[in-house]
């Protein structure tokens, strides 16, 4: 598994919790929960914010429903390949930094032993940039 790939849980967490805020936005539009206080008068003129408003509800809500499964699917596919590592620290690490998208000091932390945000990055790095396999692993397999 790539960088790339592990990394595609964080960003889609983050495009989910954008639309998140899209669609509370939008809701609080077309309810009219948050109105303008301006003082001002309001301009004439027939407009039916609900029947314009809905439909693109409608479409956002679809479209988080979408990247929500997406998420859920893109995590699981990663737990599974986490859970196949054979050493514990380093699959720690990965679930702590890609399922459960801590930063990269909250992992060192959790792990602890002295370990900074620098050399967790660096092993879960190395682990990856190896394919996946363990260094012992490879030299096995050449003898």
């Amino acid at each position: 598994m790539t960088l790339k790939e592990l990394s595609k849980v964080y960003y889609l967490d983050r495009i989910i919790e954008h639309d998140r805020d899209e669609i509370r936005r939008l809701e609080e539009k077309l309810t009219g929960i948050s109105p303008s206080l301006t003082g001002m008068p309001h301009a004439g003129g027939v407009h039916d914010k609900i029947g314009e408003g809905v439909p693109e509800l409608v479409e956002r809500k679809r479209r988080l429903e979408e990247r929500v499964h997406r998420f859920v699917a893109a995590k699981e596919t990663i737990r599974d390949w986490i859970e196949a590592i054979d050493d514990p620290q380093v699959q720690i690490m990965m679930t702590l930094r890609f399922i459960d998208l801590m930063t990269w000091q909250g992992v060192a932390d959790a792990v602890g032993g002295n370990n900074s945000e620098d050399s967790v990055k660096k092993m879960v790095y190395r682990y990856i940039e190896r394919g996946g396999k363990h260094h012992g692993q490879a030299e096995k397999r050449n003898e």
